[in-house]
Order: structure tokens, then sequence, then C-alpha cells
């Protein structure tokens, strides 16, 4: 099957809209060791009207992002950064761009599908790929944003 594979600077646009969202939400930016760990570093697509978005962080983005809860107390309270990087408007911009390159790239590898209307709302999908986790069984998908 043939993949569909989103421009550098696509990624990287995308990558500097969640460093904001890392920034401006209060008390994450400290030594900045996570704003700078954020990358986008692949965007595919190989199921039909999906695409794959990874993002690599420091392990502890999870942590921030869903919050921790130990003995029944919760030790680190959620920042919702995923949902709140999903909401912005220069997010869903890009996000924008993307599907409507996705669109034309599948027209054109799948000229049979004009007729489809499922492919005018592609599908976007958050998953992680953690960078310096102690842990092995860190989930790779934010259970908070679906």
């Amino acid at each position: 099957m043939a993949k569909f594979k989103v421009k550098y600077a696509t990624r990287n646009k995308l990558a500097r809209s969640l460093q904001k969202e890392i920034k401006n939400t209060l008390g994450l930016y400290d030594t900045g060791d996570l704003y700078r760990s954020v990358r986008i570093s692949a965007m595919t697509g190989t199921k039909l009207n999906v695409v794959e978005i990874t993002i690599n962080a420091l392990y502890y983005y999870l942590f921030l992002d869903e919050g921790t809860i130990v003995d029944g107390k919760q030790r680190i309270p959620p920042y919702y950064i995923t949902e709140g990087w999903m909401s912005r408007s220069d997010t869903q911009a890009i996000l924008g761009e993307i599907a409507k390159e996705y669109i034309q790239w599948q027209f054109e590898t799948y000229p049979f599908l004009e007729m489809a209307k499922i492919l005018n709302q592609p599908q976007f999908e958050v998953k992680f790929n953690w960078i310096d986790s102690p842990y092995s069984n860190l989930p790779t998908r934010p259970s908070t944003l679906y």
C-alpha cells in the first residue's frame, strides 16, 4: 500500500505549535528540556482516510499531559497538553493544510476514490515515541484526547 508523507516544513510547523502549547501552559516551561525535545518525526497514512501523527517527546510529557494518581491520590494534575494543542487555531490550520494535501494525494494515488464522500474529512490519530523513558510499558496513545 502506498504511504502518504507530510513534508518536513509542515511537520516542523506542527511541532512549533505543540511547543507553544507547552510554553503557554502554566508551569511547564522550566528548564526547556521538554520544549526542545518535541519533534514530529512521522506523519503517514497507511489506512484509508487516516493520517497518523507521531510525536517524539521526553517521556514525562505523558505524566504532565494525563496526570498521575499514586495510592488513590493525585500527585500531578493533568494539564491536557495534547487536547489543548489539538484545539489551537494554528494547529487546526496546519491540520487543514495536511488534510488538503492528503485528499489530493489519495485522489492521485487511488483515482477510483473520486466519488467517495468519506475522503472529505480525514481522521488524525496521535501517537507518541517516548525519549529517555525508564519505563517500558508507557502508553503510546493519549487516553484523554479521544
